[in-house]
């Protein structure tokens, strides 16, 4: 599987978590290839409209990292 499908299984997820979290932004800094970084920009857009979903559970947003995706 490479990252990309790994990003993209990840945010498929039914219900997401702070380590989901911590994986998808993870595999944003590993990608190299700009095609790679391109795709996972529109993935990395869906993954914030769903942030909120994590914070519900958290309790807050304090998880979310100041560099972002």
């Amino acid at each position: 599987m490479t990252l990309f499908e790994e990003a993209d299984n990840i945010l498929q997820k039914k219900e997401l978590s702070v380590k989901d979290y911590n994986r998808f932004v993870e595999i944003g800094k590993q990608l190299k290839k700009p095609d790679d970084k391109e795709k996972y920009s529109w993935l990395a857009e869906g993954f914030e409209l769903r942030l909120e979903e994590i914070a519900v559970k958290e309790g807050n947003y304090n998880f979310v990292k100041d560099e972002g995706f």
